[in-house]
């Protein structure tokens, strides 16, 4: 479950290194086939191949042989038309079959042969997503490494996002880093007094009280405006580190 959670976050940073799709999945090392497909339409970084169509269309036909194309094609985000000419290849290659009930009403099965070749598609699926999870995973603990080289150690993050949300994962669950996220700093008035992964999220007038080494700036969008907050409260700039220019 920590990989997912830390996996599903990272593939919405970092951009895909491989040739096959990469999402993120629910990986269970128990049961490989255990698996959560993200939903592509709004991410700039992973669009759908021609084998994760492939697969995504197996996939669903063995789950479910009266599904229709239609409903395929929703799925994967692509035209009903494009959907019928993958189907009508999958089946001149003998991956699946149809039994046709009527014109509207049509039931779909994979053979033998579109089993194994699911399952062949499956992992490398599962090959490829992990490496971009070891490769992000890797970035961020060059991140971290750099911040434990400059003395922080008790630090408050800066912007209660998916950022700050991937720090604390990473750190929380690798017992060998030193560091100790004591709070997470926030203007929205709506996420003061709850908590990020059980870290207190706070209000910028509260970062007085609190013992600290230095400040993260864990967003992006904001960043100029936050480095203009802590400016204006007198935050000493030596202290302030910031997650995008490191």
């Amino acid at each position: 479950m920590v990989l997912y959670t830390l996996f599903e976050k990272i593939t919405k940073i970092w951009i895909c290194p491989c040739n096959f799709v990469c999402l993120a999945i629910k990986y269970n090392y128990s049961n490989i086939e255990q698996w959560m497909v993200l939903n592509l339409s709004d991410n700039n970084f992973f669009k759908p191949t021609v084998l994760y169509k492939e697969y995504m269309i197996l996939d669903m036909i063995e789950k479910n042989s009266n599904i229709t194309q239609r409903e395929m094609s929703k799925s994967i985000g692509i035209a009903v038309s494009m959907t019928n000419d993958y189907i009508n290849e999958y089946e001149n290659k003998g991956l699946i079959k149809r039994k046709r009930h009527s014109t509207k009403n049509v039931e779909y099965f994979v053979t033998k042969k579109g089993s194994e070749r699911r399952k062949v598609l499956n992992i490398s699926y599962l090959s490829n997503s992990l490496k971009i999870y070891k490769s992000a995973k890797e970035n961020i603990e060059i991140f971290i490494n750099q911040i434990v080289d400059k003395g922080f150690i008790k630090i408050l993050l800066y912007g209660a996002g998916e950022v700050s949300e991937i720090l604390l994962q990473s750190i929380l669950t690798d017992k060998d880093i030193p560091i100790e996220v004591v709070g997470v700093i926030d203007d929205d008035y709506n996420k003061q007094g709850q908590t990020l992964l059980g870290t207190p999220i706070i209000s910028p007038d509260s970062i007085g009280n609190i013992k600290h080494d230095g400040i993260l700036i864990a967003s992006y969008t904001n960043k100029n405006q936050i480095m203009a907050n802590l400016q204006n409260q007198n935050y000493d700039v030596n202290k302030i580190l910031n997650f995008f220019q490191l």
